[in-house]
C-alpha cells in the first residue's frame, strides 16, 4: 500500500480550475451588461441636458435681441414659474442628437412693472413636460446700449431635485 496515492488528484484540480473560471466569466458578464445599460441610460441624459442647454441659450438671445420678450405682462410668457411644462410655449428646440430630443422652454415675465431691467425666468422642460430640466433667470439691462444680459442663476433641475 502507498503512502502517497496520487490517483484522481487531477480531477478535482480541473473541477476546481473549471469552477473558478466560470464564475469569473459569469461576473464579468454580468458587469459588461450592467455597464451598456448605463452607457445607454448616459447617452439619453446627455440628449436630454443637451438640448434643454441649447434650447435655454437661444431663449436669452431671443430675449436680447427682442426688449418686449418677457416684460411685465407679457402674452408670450407666464405670471409665475410652472411645475409641468403649460402654454404659452415661448421656444421649442430639436438637438440635432441621435434620437433628436426636443426641448421647450417656458419664460416667466420679469415680476416688476417699473423696473427698466427686465428679469425673466427661462423653464426648459424635455419632450415629454414631467419635469423642468433647467431653470434659468437673466437680468437684461435695456436701458444700457448696447442691452446685455446678466445670468443669475442656472439650475439643473435633473436627477430627483426640483426647480
Amino acid at each position: 500500500m502507498k503512502v502517497h496515492n496520487e490517483n484522481g488528484q487531477a480531477l478535482v484540480l480541473a473541477l476546481a480550475f473549471l469552477m473558478f473560471a466560470g464564475l469569473s466569466v459569469g461576473t464579468l458578464l454580468f458587469l459588461g451588461g450592467t455597464s451598456v445599460m448605463s452607457s445607454s441610460q448616459l447617452r439619453y441624459q446627455r440628449s436630454t441636458v443637451y438640448a434643454a442647454d441649447g434650447a435655454t441659450d437661444a431663449a436669452i438671445q431671443l430675449a436680447l435681441n427682442n426688449p418686449e420678450l418677457g416684460a411685465y405682462g407679457d402674452p408670450r410668457c407666464q405670471a409665475s414659474n410652472p411645475g409641468t411644462l403649460a402654454s404659452p410655449i415661448m421656444l421649442t428646440s430639436t438637438a440635432t442628437t441621435d434620437d433628436h430630443t426636443v426641448a421647450n422652454v417656458v419664460c416667466t415675465w420679469s415680476p416688476y412693472p417699473l423696473d427698466p431691467d427686465r428679469t425673466i425666468t427661462f423653464t426648459t422642460f424635455s419632450g415629454d413636460g414631467s419635469s423642468p430640466v433647467i431653470q434659468a433667470t437673466v437680468q437684461f439691462h435695456d436701458h444700457w446700449s448696447p442691452v446685455t444680459a446678466q445670468v443669475q442663476t442656472w439650475e439643473y433641475c435633473g436627477h430627483g431635485t426640483s426647480c
